[in-house]
């Protein structure tokens, strides 16, 4: 078994992980005002060239309706992705409450039992073994937390490139629209 200083950096440095692990899931709401004003600022063009739009045909009217299409695949493919990235998912939590007093009074029953202990040494060996259980957990749902959070960043990393894929086919447009107007 670890030492105590040992067990103390890792408990320290995995609760540190874990919250870290936590917070990630607020990330995934602070981005997305974003993509609420990249999508506005889209709807924003197409109102402006609206009468434009109507108008426009032949060669300039195909260019148009690719670009409006590879637009809207790409603004359709970010939202959902977006809706990927904030589906509900259940992270893990160390134990805690009463559960986790009720495991804690155990380890001290069976630190105190032991017919050469004393009231120092059944607390050394009780911290010790809590302090390896809270690490151990701290470990494994870190681990699992962090694979959820993962995925949720690949899906808001995907969603910010189709967005920002949509915004450049929009601008194309523009400079379309601005080029062709007589």
């Amino acid at each position: 078994m670890p030492t105590d200083h040992i067990l103390d950096y890792l408990a320290t440095t995995l609760a540190e992980a874990y919250r870290r692990e936590l917070d990630q899931e607020e990330n995934v709401w602070r981005t997305l005002p974003f993509f609420a004003a990249t999508l506005a600022l889209q709807l924003t063009v197409l109102v402006q060239l609206r009468s434009w739009l109507g108008a426009v045909a032949g060669p300039v009217g195909w260019a148009t309706v690719v670009l409006l299409s590879v637009a809207a695949l790409a603004t359709l493919a970010a939202l959902l992705f977006l809706l990927q990235s904030i589906l509900p998912a259940d992270l893990e939590h160390v134990e805690r409450g009463p559960p986790f007093l009720d495991h804690v009074e155990q380890i001290w029953a069976k630190a105190t039992s032991r017919p050469d202990a004393t009231i120092e040494s059944a607390a050394a060996e009780a911290l010790s073994t809590v302090k390896s259980e809270l690490t151990t957990q701290y470990a494994s749902v870190t681990a699992t937390n962090r694979v959820i959070n993962r995925r949720r960043a690949a899906c808001r990393r995907r969603a910010g490139v189709a967005t920002l894929a949509s915004v450049l086919v929009m601008l194309a447009l523009v400079g379309v629209a601005v080029i062709a107007r007589p």
